[in-house]
């Protein structure tokens, strides 16, 4: 695997496509295994839920080593591609996973074009009710009775922890330890939550520069700044810009939702974020460039080892159902408004689904300790919907890091917390005083004339 230095040996099992019909189809579900270094080794390996949906964990492998390296040393570590991603019957729409142009991944009706074709292509030969996060735990824990694990740990991060989390439910008794980066919950109405928790983190970001000298200087009124850039762009305003990756330079049309999701997407890691009121002063000058390089940064790279098929399956069967006029209408009054819940709406059109088991929304009872972290200033997954399953489960610690984004695993002093969590299985020693003082990103200050 891409990133792994040291020995992984693969495997797979064939399972029922529908778990209903045993005697039917059966797809392959593909593993890889990183052996433990030591002998003497301990025998709760770790098993990896990669984010997404739609993330093959065994392409995140290579990127999670500086975190888990440390405690393969003791324990194996297990990484399931999800059915429906990287090698197990993968739903992708798109050829070798590349980026799609720029023109598409910012004009909606272009995506919600690419999504329902890609979804008439997947329907021919899979039964796309059949990729839900209920049925693919049960994958999960298949693999690990061929392996001959007992109790296992679990890492999950953003969409990984609601699978996570359903494996708890489902296996209670198989988990020695949970740690859940990034928490998005069955519960949390993803699309309609995407504007919601977006509007919360471009509010701190504008108080954050609100509150530094040098930003406020070179950004006065910022928040104004933004309302007028979007209300200036209208029914839409034809840009050409250079493409962040190839130097071509594309035109491409702009609308409302457009630039609002240009904003949204850097908003993911603090390091991004800082160089955003750089961009929106550049925009409102008519340049888009550096607000399009800044949210390529974030979007061209979630593109690759991505299932779109398997994303729309899970988010049309778990989420979308149980987004009413209230969820709605929170998405609504922010300034992303309610367009990609429409890209949803119309996509899931075309996506079947079946109805979600009693209980898949409830939080498990599960006796074995959760550690939850949580950044700050994440627009996908904020410490909102940690707060909330944090206190339903029995046994559970959230951390939060005020200054840090879209996953928290591997910065700072996270990996240090993590792996001794996962090794004692317990809270001792475990709290949140060295991430709480993780410094936030300067605000990016572009060079000066005489090069100061």
């Amino acid at each position: 695997m891409k990133g792994v230095e040291r020995e992984v040996r693969c495997g797979r099992i064939e399972v029922p496509e529908n778990p209903d019909a045993p005697g039917g189809r059966r797809i392959s579900v593909q593993f890889a295994v990183q052996p433990a270094i030591a002998r003497d080794k301990r025998p709760d390996p770790v098993f990896v839920f990669a984010g997404g949906p739609g993330q093959s964990a065994r392409g995140v492998a290579g990127m999670l080593q500086p975190l888990l390296a440390p405690l393969n040393a003791r324990r194996d570590l297990i990484y399931i591609d999800q059915r429906g991603t990287g090698l197990s019957n993968p739903l992708a729409c798109r050829p070798e996973n590349r980026p799609a142009p720029l023109a598409e991944a910012l004009d909606p009706e272009r995506q919600v074009a690419h999504a329902v074709a890609c979804i008439a292509r997947q329907r021919q030969d899979n039964d796309l009710a059949q990729y839900a996060t209920w049925i693919a735990v049960r994958d999960a824990d298949a693999v690990r009775a061929a392996l001959g694990y007992g109790a296992v740990n679990l890492w999950g991060a953003s969409y990984g922890t609601r699978a996570a989390l359903e494996y708890l439910r489902q296996f209670p008794d198989r988990v020695r330890s949970a740690v859940l980066d990034g928490m998005a919950p069955a519960t949390m109405l993803l699309p309609a939550s995407f504007a919601v928790d977006g509007e919360a983190a471009l509010a701190k970001l504008v108080a954050g520069c609100e509150a530094d000298a040098a930003c406020r200087i070179r950004h006065p009124e910022l928040k104004a700044a933004i309302e007028r850039l979007l209300a200036g762009i209208g029914d839409g305003t034809d840009v050409t810009v250079p493409h962040p990756l190839s130097g071509a330079r594309e035109r491409l049309r702009l609308d409302r939702g457009g630039l609002a999701n240009l904003l949204r997407a850097p908003l993911y890691a603090p390091t991004l974020a800082a160089v955003l009121p750089y961009a929106l002063a550049q925009a409102a000058q008519g340049d888009y460039a550096p607000l399009v390089a800044l949210a390529t940064a974030v979007g061209g790279s979630a593109q690759e080892n991505f299932a779109e098929g398997m994303h729309f399956a899970v988010i049309c069967a778990e989420d979308m159902p149980r987004v009413d006029d209230a969820a709605a209408a929170a998405a609504a009054g922010t300034r992303f408004g309610t367009g990609v819940l429409e890209m949803y709406r119309r996509v899931c059109r075309e996506v079947p689904v079946r109805p979600a088991p009693e209980g898949f929304y409830a939080v498990p009872a599960a006796k074995a300790p959760v550690l939850l972290l949580s950044g700050g200033l994440d627009p996908a997954t904020p410490p909102r919907h940690a707060e909330a399953i944090a206190k339903a489960l029995p046994n559970a610690r959230h951390l939060v890091a005020p200054n840090l984004g879209h996953g928290v695993s591997m910065q700072g002093c996270a990996p240090e917390l993590v792996q001794r969590f996962i090794r004692q299985a317990s809270f001792n020693g475990i709290d949140a005083a060295c991430l709480e003082r993780l410094p936030a990103p300067r605000f990016f200050a572009p060079p000066r004339a005489d090069g100061r």
